[in-house]
């Protein structure tokens, strides 16, 4: 129910997985009440979030009631005939429920059974709660984001995004080890270490030289050799982002913005000077910037050699980008909503030689896979399938 795993499942289902979402009417799946310009639902569906949509593309989506005996039964036949379940409770919720791995694996001796947690489900930490912030504020992510010198920033679903993606090859690994050896696993995840396992550097820097980073803007202090930035252009809200990685480009970007004068200047002459002097050169670099179309700056350092890139909005990537168009990275999808008739969303990443890989649907609506679900994968009877109805399984 939202977090990391959301950042999981589009993955397994661009690489051909079939992936069923299990949600309850009354508390679905916590995306689908984030709601943006729709002030006053109603009875509408509550999955109009721009993100719901992507995260949960081409799913198909049960909602059946965990506290009654059959809907509860239904769930573990469903896990029976299934070769991975996904699961972000708390830890100790799903074993309290009968669904646990102990006793999943019981009736598929072979399962590969994810769980995910902020913290895990053994240590000091495993009854705390979480949510992506918490995670990542205790990782350390957090007191390093920002600007130089000033407080640390929250930064959005970021960890998120990284746990999902651990645990992308997480389960490819499970699944291979399943193949040469019959076995399932058990796949005890958190939020907090797959964040702590990408900020290698910031670690090093503390183990190394016994220096803890905090928040530096667009700066990168820890290394020397570099000099990245970002700068602003002419127009509104108009930045660009220029990296310069050795001397011979910082001599060749000098030249190319006519201000030689620069490479002999002692403050500028080296790349450690620079980075000792950054907000000088920073000036200098944006006195240049500031009164050009950031296009214009672009094309002209990327001719020459040097990285360069507009620092584009959401509205630059969704109307105008020509990389995207080129990768026909949005896509036109349908919709179950009766409101929607189509949705545009992000289309698979993930490109093949000789295999299409394209998604056919926007997200389900709750419970649309119900009849499909239980009658065509579990075998229900039409009369079973309204019995169950009636008794309150289904919502």
């Amino acid at each position: 129910m939202g977090g990391s795993w959301t950042f999981l499942h589009p993955n397994l289902k661009d690489m051909g997985a079939e992936v069923i979402k299990i949600e309850a009417r009354p508390r679905p799946d916590t995306m689908r009440g984030y709601v943006n310009h729709h002030d006053d639902l109603g009875d509408a569906e509550p999955s109009r979030l721009g993100a719901f949509d992507h995260f949960n593309r081409d799913k198909m989506a049960i909602s059946v009631n965990a506290k009654h005996p059959s809907g509860l039964k239904l769930i573990k036949d469903l896990i029976s005939v299934s070769d991975i379940v996904i699961e972000n409770f708390r830890g100790g919720v799903l074993d309290r429920w009968g669904l646990g791995f102990d006793e999943m694996r019981k009736a598929k001796p072979d399962i590969i059974y994810l769980s995910m947690s902020g913290y895990g489900h053994t240590g000091p930490y495993k009854d705390y709660a979480s949510h992506f912030h918490i995670a990542q504020a205790m990782s350390g992510y957090t007191a390093i984001s920002g600007y130089n010198n000033d407080i640390p920033v929250v930064t959005g679903a970021w960890g998120d995004t990284i746990s999902g993606l651990h645990a992308s090859s997480a389960i490819t690994m499970a699944l291979e080890h399943r193949n040469q050896t019959g076995e399932g696993q058990y796949i005890d995840g958190a939020n907090m270490t797959c964040i702590s396992n990408v900020m290698t550097t910031a670690y090093l820097q503390q183990t190394i030289n016994g220096d803890a980073p905090g928040p530096t803007g667009n700066r990168m202090p820890h290394v020397n050799s570099y000099l990245e930035g970002a700068f602003k252009c002419q127009g509104e809200e108009r930045w660009v982002a220029i990296g310069i990685y050795s001397n011979d480009e910082w001599i060749k970007f000098c030249n190319v913005i006519g201000k030689t004068e620069l490479i002999t200047d002692p403050r500028f002459s080296e790349m450690e000077s620079r980075s000792e002097n950054w907000n000088a050169l920073e000036k200098e670099i944006e006195d240049w910037t500031i009164n050009r179309n950031v296009d214009d700056i672009v094309s002209l350092l990327q001719k020459s050699g040097i990285g360069a890139a507009l620092i584009s909005n959401v509205e630059d990537l969704v109307k105008h980008d020509p990389q995207l168009k080129h990768d026909n990275f949005y896509k036109s999808v349908p919709h179950s909503d009766p409101d929607f008739d189509t949705r545009v969303i992000e289309n698979t990443v993930v490109k093949f030689s000789g295999v299409e890989c394209t998604i056919e649907n926007a997200s389900p609506i709750i419970g649309e896979h119900n009849e499909y679900v239980f009658q065509e994968i579990l075998g229900l009877s039409p009369k079973e399938y309204a019995d169950f109805k009636e008794d309150g399984v289904f919502f």
